[in-house]
């Protein structure tokens, strides 16, 4: 994702902003994760065709990272707890998804 953003990024000297990308990216691939095993056996339990299960990932994928970038902003970069932010992104997650 870093070098889809720019694709010239030395990854040695990364900037504030990339380093902060990283995170978000890591962070989200994460929640999304663990959004796979929670509602995976929903969507094996309710026969979701494969296809519309890959448009439904990608609708909360392109969420997650959004809500990632939400959640980040709150938070300065002193106080900044990538569990605590996880916990956060996935809940909300869940509650738009989960229903």
């Amino acid at each position: 994702m870093l070098y889809e953003l720019d694709p010239n990024v030395d990854i040695l000297a990364l900037t504030d902003q990339q380093i902060a990308n990283v995170m978000a990216f890591t962070i989200s691939n994460e929640v999304c994760n663990r959004m796979d095993m929670q509602l995976g056996q929903t969507y094996e339990r309710l026969k979701f065709d494969p296809h519309e299960v890959q448009l439904y990932r990608q609708d909360i994928k392109e969420y997650v990272m959004a809500e990632v970038s939400v959640v980040m902003g709150r938070f300065t970069p002193n106080n900044l707890n990538p569990q605590q932010l996880a916990r956060e992104v996935l809940a909300s997650s869940l509650q738009v998804f989960a229903q």
